[in-house]
Formats: C-alpha cells, structure tokens, sequence
C-alpha cells in the first residue's frame, strides 16, 4: 500500500509537467513581445527555465523512484551510507558553473536596458510619478523638453522631469508613445515603493521614494494589427474614451510591488500610436482640454488628471 502513494504522487507531477507543456499551446505563456530589447529578455528567462526545469524534473523523478523502490517494509532496516566526496562536489560544482554562465550571458542585456551610456537618444520624453493607488504621467507639451533660452542646461529632460511647468500635460495610468519611438521616462514615487511593469514590454523598475530614476524603452508594434490605436479612428471625443483594441494587444501597465491594500488597482494602459504624426494630434487635443478647464469635458486631462 505504501507504494501507491509514490504513484499517486508521480501521477500527480507528471499531470502538472503536461499542463505546463501544453500551456503554449493554449495561449497559457508569456504575453506578446513588443519592445526592442524584449527577446534578449526572454532568451534569459529561457535558459534560467530550461536549466531549473531539467534539475526539478531530475530531482522529482529520483524522489518518486525512491519512494516505489524504498517503500516501508516490515522488518528491513535503513542502511547507513557514509557519503561520497565525488556527489558532494559534483553537486557543488556543477550549479556553480551554471550560475556562472548565467551571470556573464545576462551582462549585455542589462546594459543594454539600465547603463545610461547605453540609453539611445530620446525621441520622447514623460515623467512617471507613483502613488497610491495610481500611475501619473506628465507629457511635456512640445514633445521633447527644451533648455530655456540662453540657458546652459546640458540636460533639459532631467531638469524638466525634476520640475513641473504650468503647461504640461498630465494624465493618470496612460503611457502614450508611438511605434517605434525612443521612449525615456523618469520614474518617482510620491509615498512608498511601487515598480513600474509593463509586460509587453519586458520592462520592470521599482520607484524608491527620494528618487528619480530613468528607464527606457521602444515599443516596436502598435496595439492593434488591423486598424490600430490611432487618435484619429480609435478615440471618441463625445465620451474622452478609447475603443478598446483586441485582447492580445491591450498592453497593460501594472505595479509589480505590493504597495498596499489598493494596489490591485494599480493599472493602467500602454499605447502605441502608429505614428508620431497621430502621437501629436492626441498630444495637441488634451493639452487644448486641460487648457480649457471647461467643467463639463469628460477627459480625465480637462480635470487636472482626477480619476
């Protein structure tokens, strides 16, 4: 009897190792890749599972063999082994080899994603302020920030993301930007930790409060195949809503940190705009909207970015 209990057990693994290689299949994975560096991400994520999951299969099948063929047995009696030094070193040598191999493989791709050295020159740039419970973005209204006339400022973005003008565009929880576009965004918090995720972006950053942080990314695909996200087909000015594209391109934006009991909320969306030219057009309208301060306008950005 106490053997099926080994079986049990190993029908029960082998069912679970079915639905995970079945879960590609049935659209049971990852989320679509659509930034410039997301396949260096998911190449790592690839061989950090490929070699946990041979280990934990290896391991698991001893564990089951071990539980069939030394099932308890009236009267045998354990038996003593010593150990052996050649095990104890294979078992020590062989992770620290792998984990050697991932520590240099993984070394090109976080430059390439976190060394400012490494950062390609912005084609735009936001300010992302965190707080609980909500994403706020702030646009500068010309697109790319400029140095004030006759200024020396050999950082324009950085001084703009670290203060406010009167004329800038904000909105809660949507990260706009267009195919293609050099993104660089300068990430706060106003209270506690929260981190930054987009997922179809391969993109994670957590903001540390007393700190402004820069990040990039370039969104390589637009939110839908057919028509697309686009200001100008997509966007309903009588309501200030979006049609919504198809599920597989609705890219969210999460807080992947746990900032308290709001934090399920703390959602928001990416979009892609076809162009720079339609990036522009919504860019205009909302910044027409918030000037206006008109009370019966329904966009969040006529409201000074009010959920």
């Amino acid at each position: 009897m106490q053997r099926w209990w080994s079986a049990l057990f190993g029908l029960v693994l082998a069912a679970s190792f079915g639905l995970f290689a079945v879960a590609p299949l049935v659209g049971w994975w990852l989320p679509a890749r659509v930034s410039s560096f997301a396949w260096d991400v998911d190449f790592l994520y690839y061989v950090i599972l490929a070699f946990t999951g041979f280990f934990f299969l290896l391991t698991e099948v001893i564990l089951v063999y071990a539980m069939w063929r030394f099932a308890h047995a009236p009267g045998r009696r354990a038996t003593y082994v010593e150990g052996s030094h050649r095990l104890e070193m294979a078992w020590t040598i062989v992770p620290a080899v792998i984990l050697l191999y991932i520590a240099f493989a993984q070394v090109k791709t976080w430059e390439e994603i976190k060394y400012a050295s490494r950062t390609p020159p912005p084609d735009l740039v936001l300010q992302v302020s965190a707080r609980q419970w909500e994403w706020r973005m702030r646009y500068s209204p010309d697109v790319l920030p400029k140095a004030a006339p006759g200024s020396s400022d050999a950082d324009p973005a950085r001084t703009w993301a670290e203060t406010p003008q009167y004329n800038d565009v904000i909105l809660p929880n949507e990260v706009h930007t267009w195919e293609g576009a050099n993104v660089k965004a300068y990430l706060k918090t106003q209270d506690v930790i929260h981190s930054f995720f987009l997922p179809h972006l391969r993109l994670k950053q957590d903001a540390l409060p007393g700190k402004t942080i820069p990040i990039w990314f370039n969104a390589s695909e637009k939110n839908a195949s057919v028509s697309n996200v686009s200001f100008a087909q997509d966007f309903d000015r009588a309501s200030g809503s979006w049609r919504a594209p198809p599920a597989e391109k609705d890219y969210e934006l999460a807080c992947a940190e746990l900032c308290g009991g709001g934090h399920y909320r703390m959602r928001g969306r990416l979009f892609v705009h076809p162009s720079r030219e339609d990036y522009e057009a919504w860019l205009n309208y909302v910044k027409e909207r918030q000037g206006s301060h008109r009370s019966d306008d329904p966009t969040p950005a006529a409201r000074g970015g009010e959920k």
